[in-house]
């Protein structure tokens, strides 16, 4: 049958195939590029903040905190906007934009190597700069390819509800980045998640036996750290050495410090209850919480659970957060980057069952009222936060409204014509 058909009637047939082929490969790229940033604010911003260093541009944690949920929130959308054909138009030349900063970007990234990862997919996914930067290639010149075609080719909405479509979607992302900075990212998809248990295994010596080592750098110099003799503040991390013989699926191991002496046995209690307090960047660390703190070591110990406090930090600093916040608790050092795959936030707490994960979630989050007497106190396990749950009902509520507003849209526009035919009868029979 089509070798019947012109040129012209063949290229008007198949049009429509590669048009919705480009919209949902790209489209679906740009929602879970957005969605993984978005989900995570913390880790993009750290990726952020990573990049500002580099070039000696570093910004107020408040505003790199506005550029990451603008950028990852506007990258969902246009993911959706071109996945459901709508705005057909602006939303292929917002992205066409978005690519004229992320090309030359990655193409620096990928000649230059200032940074292993470009946090492109967050956590979700790590891909090599090359990679990156080819990916975007293929993407701009889809874009540029959809950037003449997507008009001629009809969207899943028409475009009465369009704006439905936008306040809905974007109504969804702002919601799910607002939960994952103050609470907990809702998929965590870093070294230590739920579940995970936090004693060291001795299974794996050949790993064991070889120190990770730590990259820092000051005044132009970079120098090697094991993670026993960490610098102090005055030097910038730079990233991590594995081991040699560790697999690039092997978790990060976690390590406490007290001083030189690596006491992690001894911090996490293999048996029981236990609070873990993080602080992942000391020097902003909030003594507001020092409350808190006190009354959930107060409640542990009338559990019969113990609790500790890990921060980001040297001897010095210990001592420092030890006096300030009057602990009774003993405080702890680890290395800063491991702390913040462990958990987000400025302050965050770990419940630990048995040396294994339960849950996670930021000291902000928390009611300090509720510790306040044991006819208050809640039980261990309702502190514990469900993000992979959150993130499935929230999705399936999304697409259940947009499946409704499509069957509304289309009913709507039956309607239309429906009308229109009747009024073309009647215009005839006039005649």
């Amino acid at each position: 049958m089509l070798s019947r058909l012109t040129e012209s009637e063949r290229w008007k047939r198949i049009l429509p195939l590669i048009v919705w082929v480009l919209r949902i490969v790209v489209g679906a790229t740009f929602i879970i590029s957005g969605f993984a940033k978005a989900h995570d604010p913390w880790g993009f911003i750290f990726k952020i903040e990573e990049y500002l260093r580099l070039w000696d541009m570093m910004q107020p944690r408040s505003l790199v905190l506005s550029a990451a949920t603008l950028i990852s929130s506007v990258e969902f959308l246009l993911g959706c906007m071109l996945l459901l054909g709508c705005y057909r138009r602006s939303a292929v030349w917002l992205m066409l934009a978005m690519m004229a900063v992320m090309l030359p970007l990655t193409g620096y990234i990928y000649i230059a190597d200032p940074v292993s990862d470009c946090g492109c997919f967050g956590d979700f996914m790590h891909i090599s700069n090359g990679a990156t930067f080819f990916k975007n290639i293929l993407i701009t010149a889809a874009l540029a390819f959809l950037a003449v075609y997507n008009s001629r080719v009809s969207g899943l909405f028409g475009a009465y509800v369009q704006w439905l479509v936008v306040v809905i979607t974007s109504a969804y992302i702002l919601l799910v980045s607002f939960i994952g900075y103050n609470l907990q990212p809702l998929v965590d998809f870093r070294s230590f998640p739920v579940g995970r248990s936090l004693v060291e295994d001795d299974s794996d010596d050949s790993v064991a036996d070889e120190e990770i080592l730590f990259v820092y750098e000051r005044d132009g110099e970079k120098r090697e750290f094991p993670v026993t003799a960490l610098p102090d503040s005055t030097w910038t991390y730079v990233e991590r050495i594995e081991p040699r013989n560790a697999s690039a699926s092997s978790p990060t191991q976690f390590v406490v410090l007290d001083g030189n002496d690596d006491v992690t046995a001894s911090v996490v209690a293999p048996e029981g209850e236990e609070i873990l307090a993080i602080i992942p960047e000391y020097d902003r660390a909030d003594v507001s919480y020092t409350y808190l703190l006190n009354e959930l070591n107060a409640y542990m110990a009338y559990r019969g659970g113990s609790m500790a406090a890990i921060i980001a930090g040297g001897k010095d600093d210990v001592a420092d957060w030890t006096d300030l916040s009057m602990a009774d608790y003993p405080v702890y050092a680890a290395e800063g980057t491991m702390l913040k795959e462990l958990v987000r936030g400025t302050m965050a707490l770990v419940g630990l069952r048995d040396g294994k994960i339960l849950w996670k979630r930021t000291a902000a989050s928390v009611d300090p009222d509720i510790f306040e007497t044991p006819d208050t106190f809640p039980e261990f396990e309702t502190l514990d936060f469900d993000g992979p749950r959150t993130a499935r009902n929230f999705t399936l509520i999304l697409i259940s409204v947009l499946a409704v507003l499509f069957l509304l849209d289309r009913s709507g526009r039956l309607l239309r014509w429906r009308h229109k035919i009747k009024e073309i009868q009647r215009t005839h029979r006039k005649n």
